[in-house]
Formats: C-alpha cells, sequence, structure tokens
C-alpha cells in the first residue's frame, strides 16, 4: 500500500515539472517572438528614414525643377529608382520593407505660398503592419514627422500629434501602412543645403559647413581666422605677426631677412653652406668655430682682442706694429718682439726690451764661493784679480773654469779667489 502511495507522489512531481517546463518554454518562445518582431521595426524604421531623407535631399537639389512640375492638386512623385539614379540612394537599397511595402515621396506646391513645396512620404502595397509595429515605427521615425495610416484614408502622426486626408497629396494607401509629413520648412532648408554654406554649425549636419569645391576669394581677404590646417600653402607673400613655427624644413628660393631680431640656433648649430660644407657654429661656451674647419678669408680686416695661430703665422705684406716700446725698459716676457719710436726692433731679453747687437760694457768685481756660477759666458768674461788667504794656510789650488755655459770657480785649502767680470752684451 506504502509503494502505491509513492509511486503516486513521484508521477506527479514529474507531472508538475513538465508543466512548469512547458509555462517557461511557452514564455521564452514569446519573449524571443517580441525581441525579433522589434528587431525587424528598427529596420523598418531605419529604412524609412534612408529613404525620406534621400527624398528630401532629391528635392533640394531640383527644387525648381521639381516646383515647376507640382501644383497644389498634382503632386511630383520620387520613387527608389529616382533617387538610386541620382546617387541619393546606394544600389543595394531595397525597394520594398520586410512587410513588401514600397515607398513614394508625393511633392506639391503648399497652398498658402505656392513658391514652396510640401510633401508627404507614403509606403503601398504588401503586407499590413499591425498597430503595435505602426505605433512604434512612427514615434522612431527621425526624418520629417513619422505617422501611420490606420483606416486607408488618413495619416495619423505618432501619438495622433497630426492628421491629414491621403487625398489632399493625391495619394492612396491601405490600413496598416507607414506616412512621413514633409513640411515646408525641411524642403526649403533641403535646397538651402544643395547650394549654401552655413555660417554657423547644424547638430548631426557637418556636411552643411563643408566646401564640396575650390573656392575662389576674388581678390578679398580672409579676416580673423582662428587655426589654418592644411595640407599645403602657396602665397606670394606672407606676413606673421608673432611667431612662424615649423617642425620641418624652411626652404626659400630667395634671402632670409631679419629686420630686427636675430637668427637663433640650438644644440651646437648655426650656419652652414651646403654646397661647399663650410660654416660658422658653437659647441662650447667660449669659440665661434669653423664647421668642417675651412678657412676663414676676407679682403678686410680681421681684428680681436688676440690673435693666436697654433702653428705658423705668414704675413703675405709687412707686419705692422703700434705699440712703442722704450729699449732697455722691463718687457713681459722673454721673446716678445716691438719697436721704439724710431722703428727699430726691440725684443725681450732677460726681462727687458733689447734692441738687436746691443753690446752694455761694465765691470764687476765677485768674491765667489767654490762651485758657484758666476756669470753666463754668452754675455761676461771673468779673470782671476786677486785672492784671499785663510789665516790658517799659506798654500792651495783653485782654478776659473766654465762648466755648462757659466763660469765657475773651484779653490782649495780655504783660499777663496777674486773674480772679476767684464760685461760685454746684454
Amino acid at each position: 500500500m506504502k509503494q502505491k502511495q509513492d509511486d503516486g507522489f513521484v508521477a506527479m512531481s514529474v507531472g508538475a515539472g513538465l508543466l512548469v517546463v512547458l509555462v517557461m518554454a511557452s514564455l521564452a518562445s514569446r519573449y524571443m517572438n517580441d525581441y525579433l518582431k522589434a528587431r525587424e521595426w528598427q529596420v523598418v524604421t531605419m529604412q524609412t528614414n534612408r529613404f525620406t531623407q534621400a527624398a528630401t535631399s532629391y528635392v533640394g537639389r531640383f527644387y525648381p525643377t521639381v516646383l515647376a512640375s507640382a501644383t497644389t492638386t498634382t503632386p511630383v512623385t520620387v520613387t527608389v529608382p529616382m533617387l538610386k539614379n541620382t546617387g541619393l540612394l546606394p544600389a543595394s537599397f531595397s525597394e520594398t520593407n520586410s512587410y513588401g511595402q514600397q515607398y513614394q515621396a508625393m511633392i506639391m506646391r503648399n497652398p498658402q505660398n505656392q513658391e514652396l513645396l510640401q510633401g508627404m512620404v507614403v509606403s503601398q502595397g504588401g503586407n499590413a503592419l499591425p498597430f503595435p509595429a505602426l505605433s512604434q515605427i512612427s514615434k522612431a521615425i527621425t526624418a520629417g514627422f513619422g505617422g501611420y495610416i490606420e483606416d486607408g484614408q488618413t495619416a495619423i502622426g505618432a501619438m495622433r500629434s497630426w492628421r491629414i486626408a491621403l487625398s489632399s497629396y493625391g495619394v492612396s494607401s491601405g490600413r496598416g501602412h507607414l506616412a512621413v509629413l514633409l513640411s515646408t520648412d525641411d524642403l526649403s532648408g533641403a535646397r538651402e543645403d544643395g547650394d549654401r554654406l552655413y555660417r554657423f554649425q547644424v547638430n548631426g549636419r557637418p556636411e552643411l559647413n563643408k566646401m564640396q569645391t575650390a573656392i575662389d576669394m576674388g581678390g578679398n581677404n580672409l579676416n580673423n581666422t582662428g587655426t589654418v590646417n592644411a595640407n599645403t600653402v602657396a602665397a606670394q607673400q606672407g606676413n606673421f605677426g608673432v611667431s612662424l613655427v615649423s617642425n620641418g624644413p624652411i626652404t626659400g628660393g630667395g634671402d632670409i631677412r631679419s629686420t630686427g631680431g636675430w637668427i637663433v640656433t640650438r644644440s651646437g648649430r648655426g650656419w652652414m653652406d651646403e654646397t661647399h660644407g663650410g660654416g660658422l657654429y658653437m659647441s662650447d661656451n667660449d669659440w665661434v668655430r669653423s664647421l668642417n674647419n675651412k678657412g676663414i678669408y676676407t679682403g678686410g680686416e680681421l681684428r680681436g682682442g688676440q690673435v693666436r695661430a697654433e702653428r705658423d703665422l705668414s704675413a703675405g705684406g709687412i707686419l705692422k706694429l703700434d705699440q712703442v716700446n722704450v729699449a732697455g725698459s722691463a718687457c713681459p716676457v722673454n721673446g716678445a718682439i716691438s719697436r721704439d719710436a724710431t722703428g727699430a726692433t726691440l725684443s725681450c731679453q732677460s726681462g727687458l726690451w733689447t734692441p738687436p747687437g746691443t753690446y752694455s760694457f761694465s765691470f764687476e768685481t765677485l768674491l765667489p764661493s767654490t762651485g758657484q756660477l758666476i756669470r753666463p759666458v754668452s754675455t761676461h768674461v771673468c779673470y782671476p784679480s786677486g785672492w784671499l788667504k785663510h789665516p790658517n794656510s799659506r798654500s792651495g789650488e783653485f782654478f776659473l773654469a766654465v762648466h755648462n755655459g757659466w763660469w765657475v770657480v773651484t779653490s782649495h785649502n780655504g783660499r777663496r779667489l777674486e773674480i772679476t767680470c767684464f760685461r760685454y752684451r746684454s
């Protein structure tokens, strides 16, 4: 008996589980169907918007022609093939939506102002859209004023925002079709889009601020611009009030002039002659250098506080000495060359300005110690002129000799030799 009760409970549990699965599957299927329908209606919305935009552009491009053909009662019909032929729709654009409906735009004169146009886009043929689709699509249309046809005779705006009889546009359609109202402002704006360049930004319409061809200013100025972005600038003249910045080379066919400033370089660069490979630059804070060790030549003067030659110094003319010194006065460094007031050459010798070949005669008597360097042989002649004996010794030897260009005395037993030197040359 207990076994039968357990079997019954199991059967009930399985049945309840299957029922839950069936309910969930049904809900999931319904949700999926609703999702797919919503996606399909979105595609229909985009297709309707695209056709409406193309039809509006067509009217803007051919506004005078359409205006001449339309009346207040007889519209001009714009179809998908016409828009494809003018390039306003791609060749791959489908002529029907997923419900098999075809789009047409009916354009006619505005009865209140017959120099302006108005229009309506309607879908025809195919299968009727259900009301949820009509409601959702009409509200999602962004080109023109979206609407739908509910009774086959009247176009009604989304959320019943407008109502127009189809007969006023000379068109008929069936229930469950779409309608888009094109106002006079829409079509007039399209005409301006076709032949005018907007002065102000139009959100979502960047093409209204874009030139499609070259613009000829007729010799007039372009004033108060911000940044001018261009690939190439070709001009006869140019004036820059503050600065000119280039991230690349600047090439000029003529001179580069600075009327009040400097030609400033950085990073050890300077001026270079590209043809000959020479120029001037600085690589430290002290010296202006010749590029590639080129020579510097001028038919004029070179001036400086000091002029130094690392090797030979050659003069093609005479050597002019402006500074005048006096012979016998002190000089700064041995070997220096100068002149006196008469133009005679002076050389710095032993700290004195000395004329070439100068002889100066003088005598002096000395008592040098043994081994002492007395005077140089090149300027003096020395000879013994007496001696001093040591109090403890009556005999001894002494010598006067030349050693390494100097007169030197050597004595023994304490005797000191008296030496007289004759100076014959400064």
